[in-house]
C-alpha cells in the first residue's frame, strides 16, 4: 500500500480506503456520485479489501505448503530405492522438480575419490569442470569438501565465480553437498531456476538432498554387501577349482612314499604341487607364484594346465620347464614363478631334478643335510632360457627329500625374527631320526611354524612336498 498515490487521494473523485485508519485502497469514482454513500462504501471497502488479501496469501500459502509436502513425499520415496543408478536418476528428478531448476547433475566419488558425474540433465562434464570460483577452485569439489551449501543469484555469479571457460550461461546456482553419516556421498548441482533462487528454493533443496544422502548411502551399503556376497562366492569358486588341482591324496610306489600338502595365507594362494607316476617314475613339482590372491591363484591356475600336459605326455624335466616358461611368459601379467620339479625311480632312488629360482631342496641323506640349489632363472620372466638338468643322485633307504615354498622359512613372528632354514633342518632331522612318514613329517613342521608364529596370521602360503624312501 506505500506505493498507492494516497497523496493525490484529495480530489472531489478519490476516495482513500482504510482498514484500522491504515490506507490500504483508493477508490476513484464517476462524478455525480453521492459523497454519503461513498463514504459508507469505502469504510466497507478497505476491511473487505484487507481480508480477500489475506484469504489470497493464505491461500499461496497453503499451496506451497502442499507443494512443498509433495516434494517431500517424492524425496521420502527416495528410501525405496535400492539400485544405485535407478536412485540416482530419481534423486535429480526429485530436487530439479522441487526448486523448478532446468539444468542439474548429481556427481558421486569414483573409486579414487573423485568426483564424476553419474546422472546429467543439461550440465555435461565440460561444464562443470569450468564452474569455478574465483580463486580457480572446482565448485563442486569445494562443497564436497566442506560439505556446505552454495547459493548465487545471477549477481553473485559474476562477482563470486569465474565462469571464463563456461560455454553456456547461468542465471542462477544452487550446489549442495549429499551427507551421511559425516561423510560426503555426492554432490548435487542446479542451475537455471524458472524463478530466482532464494532461501525458500534453499531450505526445500537441502531437506530433498538430506533424505536423499540417506537413500544413497543405503543403497551403497546395500551394493557392498551384495557385491562382497558375490566376491565370496567368486573367492569360494577360485579356491574350489584351486584345491581341485592338487592331489587329494599321497602316493606310494615300492619304497618310495610322496605326501603333499598347501595352505593359503589367503582365500586364494600362489603355490603349486604337483606329483604323479609316469613310464615308472615318479615325477614331483612345486611352484611359488610372486603376489598372493587372486591374481597369483590364476596365474598358477595356467601353470597347473601347462604342467599337467608335459607331465602327462612323459616329457624330460628340462623340455617341461621350457614350455612352461613360455606359457608364463605371454600371459603379460608381470608375474614370475619359481620352481623345481624332480624325477624319482621308485626301484632304485636314483633321482634328477631341475630348479628355476626355487628355495634350495632339503635333503636328508644318511643324516647329512644336503641343500639341492637352484640352476636357472624363474619361469615367466624372459622369453627363452636353460634349465639344465642336476646330476643324478641316489635316494637312500630312510632319506627324506623335502620342496618347501619361501613360506616356511620367511614367517616371521612379532619379534620381527624368520622362522629361518636352520629350525626348518632341525624338525626334517626329528622327522628323519624317528623315521615319521611324509605326513607326519609335514605335520611336525607346519606345527613347529605355526608355534614360532604365537597365533599371528601367516603372510605367505605354506606349501611342502615330502618324499621318503623306506
Amino acid at each position: 500500500t506505500s506505493d498507492l498515490p494516497f497523496s493525490d487521494a484529495t480530489g472531489p473523485h478519490r476516495w482513500p480506503l482504510r482498514s484500522r485508519q491504515a490506507p490500504v485502497g483508493l477508490l476513484e469514482t464517476a462524478p455525480g456520485a453521492d459523497p454519503a454513500v461513498l463514504e459508507c462504501l469505502t469504510a466497507l471497502l478497505g476491511p473487505v479489501l484487507v481480508h480477500l488479501n489475506r484469504q489470497e496469501v493464505s491461500s499461496q500459502q497453503l499451496q506451497e505448503v502442499r507443494e512443498q509436502m509433495t516434494h517431500l513425499l517424492s524425496a521420502g520415496e527416495l528410501l525405496r530405492h535400492l539400485d544405485v543408478e535407478v536412485l540416482l536418476v530419481k534423486i535429480l528428478e526429485t530436487v530439479l522438480t522441487a526448486v523448478r531448476a532446468q539444468v542439474g547433475a548429481v556427481l558421486v566419488p569414483d573409486a579414487r575419490g573423485v568426483l564424476k558425474p553419474r546422472v546429467t540433465w543439461g550440465l555435461q562434464q565440460k561444464h562443470i569442470d569450468h564452474i569455478l570460483l574465483a580463486d580457480g577452485r572446482r565448485l563442486a569439489e569445494v562443497v564436497a569438501a566442506e560439505r556446505q551449501v552454495h547459493l548465487f543469484d545471477q549477481q553473485e555469479i559474476t562477482a563470486k565465480l569465474n565462469l571464463s571457460g563456461l560455454n553456456a550461461q547461468l542465471t542462477g546456482l544452487l550446489a549442495l553437498p549429499l551427507t551421511a553419516r559425516d561423510a560426503t556421498k555426492g554432490v548435487v548441482l542446479l542451475a537455471n531456476p524458472e524463478h530466482a533462487f532464494g532461501p525458500a528454493e534453499q531450505r526445500l533443496a537441502e531437506t530433498v538432498c538430506t533424505m536423499a544422502a540417506i537413500a544413497l548411502d543405503n543403497a551403497l551399503l546395500v551394493q557392498a554387501m551384495v557385491e562382497g556376497e558375490r566376491l565370496k562366492q567368486e573367492m569360494d569358486l577360485a579356491r574350489s577349482v584351486q584345491a581341485g588341482m592338487f592331489p587329494t591324496s599321497g602316493l606310494k610306489s615300492g619304497s618310495l612314499v610322496v605326501e603333499g600338502h598347501s595352505r593359503p595365507c589367503s582365500e586364494t594362494g600362489g603355490d603349486y604341487l604337483a606329483y604323479m607316476e609316469r613310464n615308472g617314475l615318479v615325477a614331483a613339482m612345486i611352484g611359488d607364484v610372486s603376489g598372493h590372491g587372486l591374481g597369483a591363484a590364476l596365474y598358477t591356475t595356467m601353470a597347473h594346465v601347462i604342467t599337467q600336459q608335459q607331465m602327462r605326455s612323459a616329457s624330460p624335466l628340462e623340455t617341461c620347464f621350457k614350455i612352461l616358461n613360455e606359457g608364463l611368459y605371454h600371459t603379460q601379467s608381470g608375474r614370475f614363478m619359481t620352481s623345481a620339479m624332480l624325477h624319482v625311480d621308485p626301484a632304485t632312488g636314483e633321482f634328477t631334478y631341475v630348479s628355476a629360482g626355487h628355495n634350495p631342496l632339503l635333503w636328508i641323506h644318511g643324516g647329512e643335510i644336503r641343500w639341492l640349489e637352484s640352476c636357472g632363472f624363474p619361469l615367466g620372466i624372459m622369453d627363452g632360457g636353460e634349465w639344465p638338468l642336476s646330476s643324478s643322485a641316489i635316494l637312500a633307504p630312510d632319506d627324506l627329500l623335502i620342496l618347501y615354498t619361501d613360506g616356511f622359512p620367511e614367517a616371521i613372528n612379532d619379534n620381527g625374527e624368520a622362522y629361518g632354514e636352520d629350525r626348518l633342518v632341525a624338525q626334517a632331522l626329528r622327522a628323519w631320526e624317528e623315521k615319521m612318514s611324509p605326513t607326519a613329517t609335514m605335520q611336525l613342521i607346519n606345527s613347529d611354524v605355526d608355534s614360532w608364529m604365537v597365533g599371528k596370521p601367516h603372510g605367505d602360503d605354506l606349501t611342502m612336498i615330502v618324499l621318503r624312501r623306506g
